[in-house]
């Protein structure tokens, strides 16, 4: 998905739980959602 973008050397750098302590929390656990920090270089365009 991202390389189709123009994207490369992607990371994820980090997963944090960001529904903790929200209404939708035990939703969020029901289908697995998480939050994620990503790092991504993307080429200059000419």
């Amino acid at each position: 998905m991202f390389a189709s973008a123009g994207f490369s050397d992607v990371a994820i750098t980090s997963r944090f739980d960001c529904f903790a302590g929200t209404t939708k929390e035990r939703t969020a656990r029901r289908y697995g959602v998480v939050g994620v920090n990503l790092c991504a270089t993307k080429s200059a365009l000419r």
